[in-house]
This record gives structure tokens, C-alpha cells and sequence, in this order.
């Protein structure tokens, strides 16, 4: 009866694990959906990394259904409070994609925001993060984010019904790329930024 209990637990320890997402998955995940937050909230350059951060520490504690809607989600919407502005989290909340971004079908979570976007389609150049950031916040009792300052929300520009939400924005995080790159010019983007940034400090 002991080894049948140890191998139940051993089966279902090993199912759990395979649902855990990769530290790859993560950071894709969470640069294509704060890639479409800092277009529909019109994101500063300081608040969409923020976000990314936050994103990616959320995507990064999903193991099981019950992480969908659980701790994180709950820390996650918090820290978006100190990142975004009143305006900004408002319409957040009302965005069901964003607000929640994953879902549950056939036993593995599904991103709800490929229901509105094309795949591998990006505004921007990937954040500073994308390079660096390894989901170390979520670790904090306290929050990472708390007390400090961003820069103001960019003007936006809403999508178009139809379209994917593909259309020209007005102004884009400390980027005047071409909308509709594809995640490889948006990460080489990136990273041809961060050079750029630790040539001039």
C-alpha cells in the first residue's frame, strides 16, 4: 500500500511538472502579451518593462490549473496597480485578455491573447528584460515596484475591429519601429538598443 501511494504521488508530481512552463515559453509569452498592453494602454518605456517584469513573474509560477487564478494572478493584478496609471488600470480590467491572459482547454493553459492578435507579430522592440530578467521578483515579500516612478503613458492608439489589432499606432515605447515585426526583429531590435544604452551611460 506505501509503494502504491509513493508511485501515485511520484505520477502525479511528474504530471504537474510537465505542465510547468519553460523559462523560454515564459519570456515569449510574456514579451508578445506586454507587447499588445503597451499598444492598447499606451505604455510608457519605463511602465512596459515593468510589466514585462510582472508578466513574466506570473507566466513563470504556472504549473497547474489552479495557478491560473490563484496567488500570482492575484500578486500580478496588484503590481500592475503601482505600474499603471488609474486610467490605464481601469481599462486593463476591462480588457478580458489581458486581465486574464491564460485559460485551461485540453489540460494545458492557452493564451487567450492569440484570440485577438496574429502570432509572432510585434509593435515593438522587446524590453530591456527580455535579455535579462529572470522572474527574481516573484521571489520578494514585499513589492518590487512599490514607490517608484514612470514615466507618462504614451498616446495610444486603439485597435481596429477586424484587423488583429494590427494597425499603426501613434507613438510606440522608445521605438519607431514599423508595427508587425516579427518576434526575431523585435528581440535583435532590442538588443541593438541595450547596446546602444550601455554606450551612452
Amino acid at each position: 500500500m506505501k509503494r502504491f501511494i509513493l508511485t501515485m504521488v511520484a505520477v502525479l508530481t511528474l504530471g504537474a511538472a510537465a505542465n510547468a512552463m519553460s523559462y523560454k515559453s515564459a519570456r515569449d509569452q510574456a514579451f508578445f502579451l506586454t507587447d499588445k498592453m503597451a499598444y492598447e494602454l499606451g505604455l510608457s518605456v519605463d511602465q512596459y518593462n515593468a510589466v514585462y517584469e510582472i508578466n513574466m513573474d506570473y507566466i513563470m509560477c504556472l504549473d497547474t490549473y489552479d495557478d491560473i487564478f490563484g496567488t500570482f494572478w492575484t500578486r500580478r493584478n496588484n503590481e500592475l496597480r503601482y505600474v499603471l496609471s488609474p486610467a490605464q488600470y481601469n481599462l486593463f480590467m476591462q480588457l478580458e485578455y489581458f486581465y486574464r491572459p491564460v485559460t485551461w482547454e485540453n489540460r494545458k493553459f492557452v493564451f487567450t491573447i492569440y484570440n485577438r492578435y496574429p502570432k509572432n507579430r510585434f509593435y515593438y522592440a522587446a524590453p530591456p528584460g527580455y535579455q535579462v530578467y529572470k522572474g527574481s521578483n516573484r521571489y520578494f515579500d514585499h513589492s518590487a515596484y512599490n514607490g517608484r516612478t514612470f514615466g507618462a503613458p504614451t498616446t495610444k492608439s486603439q485597435p481596429k475591429p477586424g484587423n488583429g489589432g494590427m494597425s499603426t499606432p501613434k507613438s510606440q515605447p522608445g521605438s519607431k519601429s514599423q508595427p508587425g515585426m516579427t518576434k526575431k526583429q523585435a528581440v535583435n531590435e532590442g538588443k541593438h538598443r541595450m547596446n546602444d544604452m550601455g554606450r551612452r551611460y
